[in-house]
């Protein structure tokens, strides 16, 4: 494990530095870190002042066991120079590593660059953040606190987490991260100490992934049965927990529920069909404001089959040789001799229409199935305009939707 500490140019006074239970007498906060968690690797960022003024003395204190790596670094005073200290920090830490950040003795915007630097470490070069500390003397100066900061670090995954829910509509990030915070509250033994504990997130964190995969994987059937299960769930422990242990998501956890609550029914039977058919248009209209441009292409074209099947009154709309029947109507409407005398063409406002609409979706499933693996494909920006501007208002044209 490699800790990663600064030095500035500051009297450091020596005192008894308290991490837990444990305390150091030194006046450097990487000594005590160095006490406490025993890293076999030391780097020390410092600018030419910094160096003259405290590294051999921090050595001296290290001992010959642990030598210290020193890193010159500028003292950040203009934007080229912040960044020379981001590189500084992002090329000192090998891939696959272990860390721990000391930003007690950071000076301007340094703490704020480790922070993002280790955030950045954590996603590209799998880096483990095993901590990031800061040694508050001036809360005590007898025996001041050594502050635990990684909760910042978690704090950037809660907003990427919530930026891919906001841009996408899934929440599997998020999800991840509550099962994280329950299953790390019981291996770390804190059920011993606490009053209150996590005994929901995982659960709701689980089943907030579940319907991200449906949604990913256009499961319209399964999104449905398992948003009952999500609105089922009760919310006041639940939000008195998110309160506690997973603050950040508080802010979003009334959207994610609402949000997913609206493609709920409770049970899927033949009581209800006009019903299933309306939350998988929802589901579709989801994707194309989500820009999920693939998801409602695919599920575009089954709606039209879907719709048509329960408008002939066939009740178990997923069986197969019903679709089959359907489908081969609807083909015999396109091609170079269309023929619109088919019996679904009673159900709809236009048969041209309609067979266009097929026409395309069909084509464009297909491009999609073969992933340009032929001669000619469709462009990106084609499917993507089409979905975007056309596909809504083509079915809303020919079905009467609620």
């Amino acid at each position: 494990m490699q800790l990663l500490t600064i030095l500035g140019t500051g009297n450091y006074q020596e005192t008894c530095y308290t991490w837990q239970a444990k305390q150091v007498k030194t006046p450097y906060v990487a000594h005590a870190l160095c006490e406490f968690f025993q890293p076999n690797l030391i780097t020390v960022l410092v600018t030419k002042e910094a160096k003259e003024t405290h590294l051999n003395k921090l050595q001296a204190i290290l001992g010959p066991s642990l030598l210290i790596n020193d890193i010159l670094i500028p003292s950040g005073k203009t934007e080229e120079e912040v960044w020379q200290i981001f590189d500084a920090v992002v090329n000192v830490v090998e891939p696959n590593s272990r860390i721990l950040f000391d930003i007690t003795h950071a000076f301007r915007s340094i703490p704020l660059l480790v922070l993002l630097a280790a955030a950045f470490l954590q996603k590209a070069r799998n880096v483990e953040i095993c901590g990031v500390y800061y040694g508050a003397f001036d809360a005590n100066r007898e025996q001041p606190p050594i502050f635990d900061l990684t909760p910042a670090i978690k704090l950037l995954d809660w907003l990427t987490a919530t930026d891919q829910f906001i841009n996408t509509g899934s929440s599997l990030e998020l999800g991840k991260l509550l099962s994280t915070i329950q299953q790390d509250f019981y291996r770390g033994g804190k059920p011993k100490t606490a009053s209150f504990k996590p005994t929901r997130l995982k659960s709701f964190g689980d089943r907030i992934q579940a319907l991200s995969r449906s949604i990913e994987l256009v499961r319209p059937i399964d999104l449905i049965t398992e948003s009952a299960q999500l609105k089922n769930i009760p919310t006041t422990q639940l939000q008195d927990e998110v309160g506690a242990f997973a603050k950040p998501f508080e802010l979003l956890l009334s959207q994610i529920q609402e949000d997913y609550s609206q493609f709920a029914l409770t049970e899927m039977n033949q009581g209800n069909l006009k019903e299933q058919l309306e939350k998988q248009f929802l589901l579709l209209r989801w994707y194309v404001d989500k820009n999920l441009t693939a998801q409602a292409i695919l599920l575009g074209r089954e709606w039209i089959v879907t719709a048509l099947c329960l408008a002939e009154g066939i009740n178990d709309y997923r069986d197969r040789q019903q679709r089959d029947a359907i489908e081969k109507q609807l083909g015999q409407m396109t091609g170079a001799n269309p023929n619109f005398n088919q019996p679904i063409v009673q159900h709809i406002s236009s048969a041209e229409k309609l067979a266009a609409l097929w026409s395309t979706l069909t084509e464009y499933r297909n491009d999609l199935a073969h992933t340009q693996m032929r001669p000619t494909s469709i462009s990106a920006s084609t499917l993507q305009d089409y979905v975007h501007s056309k596909l809504i208002q083509g079915l809303s044209e020919l079905f009467v939707i609620s």
